[in-house]
């Protein structure tokens, strides 16, 4: 993982808290759980590391990018402004090449994505177009969501063109 941000310098008052809040009292900079940015994306990785994908700790990186920018000011048209950005995405790159290159190559599981062949699904595909056409002439399954809204009169979802939005068909677009 090579994570970015720009801390919200720019979306920041004097005292520490987001300028746009309604009710700062509820707000104590003091509380910020997280002092070291890379820790923002700590469950992103820890569900990572337990659902099986490997995220050595060496290669979770955090570089911070566009501070004292607004956020419109920090895409990535932006980031040859700041070298030392481009610098640590570079290092991060070097690094995670080396490991690939160590570690070899690596055999595939019992999963593997290249080469894999899913299954047949014959029937689930032929009850899914089923259902599909029923939505489309106005009759969802029963008890679920759509044929709750269709009581409740919240769409009109019928339509054998669905490519087109429900708001444009409502407006005659």
């Amino acid at each position: 993982f090579f994570c970015y941000g720009d801390d919200a310098d720019d979306e920041r008052d004097e005292t520490g808290r987001p300028t746009y809040l309604r009710h700062p009292e509820y707000f104590d900079p003091q509380e910020e759980p997280y002092r070291d940015l890379r820790d923002c994306y700590a469950p992103l990785v820890w569900q990572c590391k337990f659902s099986g994908i490997e995220v050595p700790d060496a290669l979770w990186r955090f570089a911070a990018f566009g501070k004292e920018h607004k956020y419109s000011e920090n895409q990535a048209e932006d980031m040859d402004r700041e070298p030392e950005f481009l610098h640590a995405f570079d290092d991060w790159t070097d690094r995670f090449a080396a490991f690939v290159g160590a570690k070899g190559k690596v055999e595939p599981g019992k999963y593997r994505a290249y080469g894999h062949k899913t299954p047949g699904h014959t029937w689930a595909d032929v009850k899914l177009y089923s259902r599909d056409w029923m939505m489309r002439i106005g009759h969802p399954p029963a008890g679920s969501s759509p044929d709750k809204q269709q009581d409740l009169g919240l769409n009109k979802d019928e339509t054998l063109s669905p490519k087109k939005g429900e708001g444009e068909r409502l407006r005659g677009r």
